[in-house]
């Protein structure tokens, strides 16, 4: 499977598992991919993921998915991946009379896991995987404030950070660092079957500049590897992007997201 696929299959299997710890639905086909929570707190809960159909046919499986989601009013994201989705996606949705917000060339990075540096802790700070409900109460309270989430979207993350602890066979690890005994960091590791993916890594403002969000992302590498995992995905922010790029990992696409808030 070469790189950009791994990419694709990634975020498959990222929002995948939204979808079914969110008790929503999830409908693959040969020309789309889109999943529906019917969550209403955040646009990242409903949304298409993977298209890959002739342009010509774009309006026959498109519009129908456009109309689910606005005329229930659910938020929602249209990923376009500009090096293997359908030629002319953008500017057929650009066409519709929605009002997007428009994030446009998101980096898709890679790295393996070849002379990965060691994890390297400032002093006082503890690293620990996500177990107890104060694990747990605190990875969300980082993840909240860190990415300054909607605080309506706050029992939407609860459920899916609880539901991810008890799967049969979790597919989400996530970690938290606490720095003298108050939660500062956290990031999780998604299970898929070709990748490694590493998300949610964030740290409060205030702790920022120290190195965590290096570390963070080291730690659920380190824990990739010993699973088996030859390579690392990631989906960049502007914020985050230098650390990864320090970290070694190579920008290997690029995505564009059309967001819909409802409104």
């Amino acid at each position: 499977m070469n790189t950009i696929s791994l990419v694709e299959e990634n975020a498959l299997t990222y929002y995948k598992g939204i979808a079914r710890l969110l008790d929503g639905r999830f409908t693959e086909t040969d020309g789309i991919t889109w999943f529906a929570t019917e969550r209403r707190s955040l646009y990242r809960f409903n949304g298409v993921v993977r298209t890959a159909t002739r342009a010509e046919d774009l309006s026959r499986i498109a519009d129908s998915i456009l109309e689910s989601f606005i005329s229930k009013r659910l938020p929602f994201f249209w990923v376009d991946f500009p090096d293997g989705g359908t030629p002319g996606l953008g500017e057929y949705l650009n066409s519709k009379n929605i009002r997007w917000e428009h994030f446009k060339g998101m980096p898709c990075m890679s790295r393996g896991f070849n002379d990965l540096p060691e994890l390297s802790l400032p002093k006082g700070v503890e690293l620990v995987r996500v177990r107890s409900e104060k694990d747990q109460a605190d990875w969300l309270n980082v993840l909240m404030e860190g990415f300054e989430e909607p605080e309506p979207s706050r029992p939407d993350f609860q459920q899916i950070l609880a539901n991810s602890l008890t799967e049969p066979a979790p597919k989400f690890e996530h970690f938290v660092a606490r720095w003298q005994s108050e939660a500062c960091a956290v990031s999780t590791l998604l299970h898929a079957d070709h990748g490694a993916g590493i998300y949610h890594v964030t740290t409060l403002p205030r702790y920022r500049g120290h190195g965590l969000g290096k570390a963070l992302t080291l730690a659920a590498m380190q824990s990739a590897r010993e699973a088996g995992y030859k390579q690392s995905i990631l989906f960049a922010t502007p914020s985050g992007f230098p650390i990864y790029k320090q970290l070694g990992f190579k920008t290997v696409t690029t995505a564009d997201g059309f967001v819909w808030n409802g409104k």
